[in-house]
């Protein structure tokens, strides 16, 4: 039995009133939502994030694999699914009895998943991906050329007798960033020939997507049958930048006070000796390290809250621990709650331009150990 509260040393608190908010963002755009809960929704938890949205009228989910497609299934989660990454032929009996939309990325993935699907006497759901600029994976249709055999190719794909072509998309790769804005729409536009061909043969897909979080945000002539929402989600911005604006950040990463500690003058904090003290000071130790998933490149360059105030982190921050300056905080005690990221403390954004990344990957680096607290799951 679990006895052990999730508030005991370092946890994640997840608020799905904001994650509803941010929901229905993409909800007034009008078009049908598919919520991304890849890579354990971001970091949040995949299974009970899906069932929340799923009962908030989610449509779609997407996932970057298989198996996170089936965790999802023994959750609960009974909307459709799309895998956005390549799923192995051999997996097509699974991917049909789970009712588990596949993503084909060129003809012959395509021919190799219909000959396993007539083997296994299924026929499995797909949607076809088209690379229109982003260069990673899907059919090459970047420019008139490759866009005219990227369509004949979907053509052919949507008369493989075993695949059931329900959709077709792509990925943006600078919706993000406004002086890009002419690139998108290039992408677009290779985007819209392809779909224009199939709509000529009578062979449009059912759901045709083009729109990621960016493009909920600003670029409403993308906007087809649905839209993928992923990391606005989680109330963080797209391009990773510290901004105001409407979305609510749904993560909190907290931990606890362990010790109170007096130190004399001269004194150096943690590994390598980096943070020295030339006057006598006060520290609070904090049970909550890299480990936990709060990076070890935050060293003495960030703050935590403690009953309402900033203190700086002080030293390299540990595997399990780290330190923080409380010098004249004299109410300070050991039990107490710790904000290192998000609510009251730094938020997601500053901490990912702190460390020189962006925000989403700290989020996904939030480890097993900390454990996620949910808030608001019943409205």
């Amino acid at each position: 039995m679990d006895t052990l509260s999730p508030t005991a040393r370092t946890w994640a608190e997840i608020d799905f009133e904001a994650m509803l908010h941010n929901f229905n963002i993409a909800r007034r755009t009008g078009k049908k939502v598919m919520c991304v809960i890849k890579a354990d929704a971001y970091g949040h938890g995949a299974v009970r994030c899906g069932r929340f949205l799923e009962r908030h009228g989610a449509d779609a989910f997407a996932v970057a694999c298989l198996q996170e497609a089936l965790d999802l299934r023994a959750g609960g989660i009974t909307k459709p699914i799309l895998i956005l990454g390549h799923t192995s032929a051999e997996f097509a009996a699974q991917l049909a009895s789970h009712t588990i939309t596949q993503t084909v990325v060129d003809e012959s993935a395509a021919e190799e998943l219909s000959e396993a699907a007539k083997a296994a006497g299924v026929t499995v759901d797909v949607h076809i991906k088209l690379d229109t600029g982003m260069s990673r994976a899907g059919l090459l249709a970047q420019g008139a050329e490759n866009g005219m055999e990227a369509a004949k190719a979907a053509e052919r794909i949507c008369h493989l007798p075993h695949l059931h072509v329900t959709g077709m998309y792509t990925h943006f790769s600078v919706a993000d960033t406004p002086s890009e804005d002419a690139y998108t729409a290039w992408q677009l536009e290779n985007y819209m020939r392809v779909y224009n061909y199939l709509c000529e043969k009578g062979l449009r897909p059912e759901t045709c997507h083009t729109s990621n979080s960016a493009c909920i945000l600003s670029h409403p002539e993308t906007q087809i049958d649905m839209v993928r929402e992923g990391v606005i989600l989680y109330g963080m911005y797209p391009d990773s930048a510290p901004q105001q604006g409407e979305l609510r950040p749904v993560m909190t990463l907290k931990t606890r006070v362990s010790q109170v500690r007096d130190l004399p003058a001269g004194t150096t904090v943690s590994y390598g000796r980096t943070y020295k003290s030339e006057t006598p000071f006060r520290t609070a130790v904090m049970l909550a390290g890299y480990a936990d998933g709060y990076p070890r490149r935050l060293s003495s360059n960030t703050t935590v809250t403690i009953r309402g105030k900033r203190y700086p982190q002080v030293g390299r921050i540990c595997m399990d621990m780290c330190m923080a300056n409380i010098t004249g905080a004299d109410e300070i005690a050991r039990g107490d709650e710790v904000t290192l990221i998000g609510g009251d403390s730094i938020t997601w954004e500053e901490a990912a331009e702190k460390v020189g990344t962006i925000n989403y990957e700290l989020t996904c680096l939030v480890t097993a150990r900390t454990r996620r607290v949910y808030l608001n799951e019943e409205i």
